[in-house]
């Protein structure tokens, strides 16, 4: 797994967890999110296996992606697999109580058999770990703010 981003957040580990795992609030913070929709039922009690299509806006076009909630674990980590075209990514959210408050660790991981995506996520790493850093910003400014 890489590390995208960390940040601290002056608000409680709940706090950070019920908005990061709050899939109905996720396009407050996640760029581009445009709809997110569960596929399976969904149980708050125990949503590990869970499954969702998102819909992304990138650039001028929207795009669907299916995944899975893979770790939930409030409020310590959350985590999705998600499956587009030719590659598959998980991504994690950890959370540590430090100082009074939280931080949030954002690590990936992409995989694909394509070696041009391989190539192109290597070339466009720099881009993703941005994105990464920008999404944690706007979770700091809602929860803070709440």
């Amino acid at each position: 797994m890489q590390e995208l981003a960390r940040i601290q957040i002056d608000a409680s580990p709940e706090a950070v967890f019920d908005l990061l795992a709050d899939n109905t609030r996720r396009g407050e913070w996640a760029e581009g999110m445009e709809t997110f929709d569960y596929t399976s039922d969904f149980d708050p009690g125990n949503p590990v296996g869970t499954t969702f299509t998102q819909r992304i806006r990138e650039g001028g076009r929207i795009t669907e992606y299916h995944g899975e909630i893979t770790v939930y674990d409030p409020p310590n980590a959350y985590g999705s697999q998600v499956t587009g075209g030719s590659y598959s990514m998980v991504v994690e959210y950890h959370l540590t109580p430090v100082n009074g408050g939280t931080q949030v660790v954002n690590v990936c991981d992409v995989d694909s058999s394509s070696r041009f995506v391989r190539i192109m996520g290597f070339l466009f790493g720099w881009f993703t770990r941005y994105l990464g850093r920008k999404q944690l910003r706007k979770l700091k400014e809602l929860v803070e703010a709440a």
